[in-house]
């Protein structure tokens, strides 16, 4: 008796993440180039998706954080200025281009368009 051969989706199961994340990529690309129909009824699924990265990921950075903090021996060399600075860099950065954004739609929105009578 011969063993049958792997299915598509145990083959898929072998691969690395990285490689199964280019996979759908790929997929999902094909898929709403060729058969964009399809591709708007399974958009349900991407959001989900997001929508639990969003959820999670807060909670993802304070645990390891605190795993971080909890794993820190007195006296050990440190290397938190860089990051420090990098951290409070990005968050004034996206605090500028939301009040710019914000900005420039508000303007848009908000100003009497020129109409020729």
């Amino acid at each position: 008796m011969t063993a049958s051969s792997p299915s598509l989706l145990q083959r898929l199961k072998r691969l690395s993440l990285v490689s199964q994340i280019v996979i759908g990529l790929i997929a999902g690309i094909a898929l709403a180039l060729f058969a964009p129909d399809v591709a708007k009824s399974t958009a349900f699924i991407g959001k989900v998706f997001v929508s639990a990265l969003k959820a999670v990921a807060p909670i993802l950075v304070f645990v390891l954080v605190m795993a971080s903090i909890a794993n820190h021996k007195h006296g050990q060399e440190t290397h938190i200025r860089p990051i420090l600075f990098l951290y409070l860099l990005g968050t004034f950065a996206a605090a500028v281009v939301a009040v710019v954004a914000a900005q420039s739609s508000r303007r848009a929105w908000y100003w009497p368009r020129m109409t020729s009578r």
